[in-house]
């Protein structure tokens, strides 16, 4: 759900940011050549060369990640607090709780919301917290365990 909004986000910050970025690979400017054909060897100074485009390039795109990464804890810390679990959840009719049964408050929503995030930017462990559940005894992913929750089937509860 949230990859076309990010999709949407960088391609018009692209739009609205792309005229200023300068050429993506920046030509030194030229030094004065002698009669024997050799250039000068003086430095320019440091503001006659532009900063290269794809600096900007991903500037953007990073900005990008980091705000929808935010907006994503949000989302679920929101609705995990106030609703039991999100909309993804209750179409799977799955449910995170605290281990001892009793519905995730504010903190522990946010606290595994923001792990989630953080374990997806760091590479291997980003791919292995998913699937941490397939051998772990309780069938918890990693931030499951660091904030202390479970998921749970809720089919037999309805809505």
């Amino acid at each position: 759900m949230l990859l076309p909004v990010f999709a949407v986000l960088l391609v018009m910050t692209l739009l609205i940011a792309a005229p200023h970025f300068g050429p993506i690979f920046p030509q030194l400017p030229n030094y004065p050549q002698f009669p024997n054909g050799s250039t000068a060897t003086v430095p320019m100074p440091a503001h006659v060369v532009p900063t290269p485009g794809f600096v900007w390039l991903y500037l953007v795109v990073f900005g990008c990640a980091f705000a929808m990464g935010l907006v994503m804890v949000a989302y679920e810390t929101v609705l995990v607090a106030r609703f039991g679990r999100t909309l993804g959840m209750r179409w799977l009719r799955i449910r995170p709780l605290r281990t001892d049964g009793v519905p995730l408050g504010w903190a522990r929503s946010f606290v595994r919301a923001l792990i989630y995030w953080l374990f997806s930017l760091l590479g291997w462990i980003g791919l292995l917290n998913p699937l941490w559940c397939l051998w772990d005894d309780q069938r918890q992913c990693l931030h499951d365990k660091v904030a202390d929750s479970i998921v749970v089937n809720d089919a037999d509860r309805g809505q």
